[in-house]
């Protein structure tokens, strides 16, 4: 029996859960890019700063990038990997800074752009928000299992 509520037995999330709409069709990627700003960034270069407060989610193309709390390296995200979630949906400022581990391209998508998206395809928008909701039960998994280590 599982002592709590995020306790999955014998099982780990799989090393790819948390990438944003794995099952996308091409169009649902091509649609997401129409209501986006595709931004392409150097190896090393900040991409986002803590305490930033647009109201962005960002989703990694091609390349990676790092995410860290101050000093501490929390992720490393590759291709579909997303950041800003947080500040996108609460509005709060960014906890983390983000940064290029290599050459990356990354879509943002504002909350504005995700309005129109929601507008023109809601099927699309409501699983962009459910598939959000995933990584981030995931995240709070992990999270979960280092403060109980």
């Amino acid at each position: 029996m599982a002592s709590g509520l995020f306790d999955y037995p014998g099982r780990e999330p799989a090393a790819d859960a948390g990438v944003l709409l794995r099952e996308a069709s091409m169009a649902d990627w091509t649609m997401i890019g129409e209501h986006a700003q595709r931004r392409r960034y150097e190896s090393g270069e900040r991409i986002l700063a803590a305490n930033d407060a647009e109201r962005c989610l960002w989703i990694v193309v091609a390349g990676r990038v790092t995410v860290a709390a101050g000093r501490h390296v929390v992720d490393e995200l590759g291709p579909s990997g997303v950041f800003g979630e947080l500040t996108f949906l609460t509005g709060e400022p960014a906890q983390a800074t983000v940064h290029a581990s290599t050459d990356v391209t990354v879509l943002r998508l504002s909350l504005a752009g995700f309005e129109v998206l929601a507008g023109k395809d809601p099927t699309l928008a409501r699983h962009l928000l459910f598939d959000l909701a995933r990584v981030l039960a995931i995240r709070l998994h992990r999270l979960r299992r280092l403060v109980v280590r």
